[in-house]
């Protein structure tokens, strides 16, 4: 697992809205700043760059192709919502998103073809909802080692039979990243490395075995045509 730092994203500079902090990862309040730049610089998904949403249409379509025969399905940390609304239009079966963040959802709140919920999996279920199949898009990078596998071991006893991650932070190692991976941390460590801790890349190797670590045994993985990365996991 390695550290990565950021200090903008989508246009918005981090240090224009807050005090960037290369050793604390940003939370909560980070994020509302955030989004509340967000909306100030974008009116809608029309604005958005058009790169970012075709990366996005692939994701949503790849997600189509294995719900399309579901009924209900959850979507863990939906953000702005994008995919949920590429999924919404072609999909009709029950589409549940929870999001932390009631400004990062605001594009969604009015969209009756997808239900909202603001909060953190799993307590802001009521713990009889069921689901035929759940994803996390581009989040896992929020979470450190416990972290991640204490939210893997939440989805696989609710139960979630059937868990989609896709968009896995994944790195590769070599000589070269390592070595500017460690002048990074020796800046930081200086106060020199004025960036935002973003969170955390693993091997695809080091994400399937925190998946084996939170109980899974049933896993499959791939790239899409993007070179994102998805993972399977079904429980047995």
């Amino acid at each position: 697992m390695l550290k990565f730092w950021q200090k903008n994203w989508f246009g918005i500079e981090f240090d224009s809205f807050t005090k960037v902090n290369p050793y604390k990862q940003a939370n909560e309040e980070f994020y509302d700043k955030f989004y509340k730049e967000f909306f100030n610089k974008f009116n809608s998904y029309d604005e958005l760059p058009s790169s970012w949403k075709q990366d996005k249409k692939v994701l949503a379509d790849f997600i189509f192709e294995q719900i399309k025969d579901k009924q209900k399905v959850l979507s863990i940390g939906c953000g702005s919502g994008f995919i949920e609304t590429e999924l919404s239009k072609k999909w009709g079966g029950e589409l549940m998103a929870i999001e932390p963040s009631q400004n990062a959802s605001k594009w969604i709140q009015d969209n009756h073809n997808i239900k909202l919920i603001n909060g953190y999996f799993p307590n802001c279920l009521f713990g009889d909802e069921k689901f035929d199949f759940a994803y996390m898009s581009y989040i896992d990078y929020v979470f450190d080692d416990n972290m991640y596998v204490n939210i893997l071991k939440d989805i696989k006893k609710y139960p979630i039979d059937d868990f989609l991650l896709i968009g896995a932070s994944v790195y590769t190692p070599n000589l070269k990243q390592t070595i500017k991976y460690f002048i990074k941390i020796f800046m930081s460590m200086l106060g020199a490395y004025r960036q935002q801790l973003w969170g955390y890349q693993r091997t695809i190797e080091e994400h399937l075995a925190l998946f084996q670590k939170a109980g899974y045994k049933n896993l499959e993985y791939a790239q899409l045509e993007n070179g994102v990365y998805w993972i399977r996991a079904k429980n047995e």
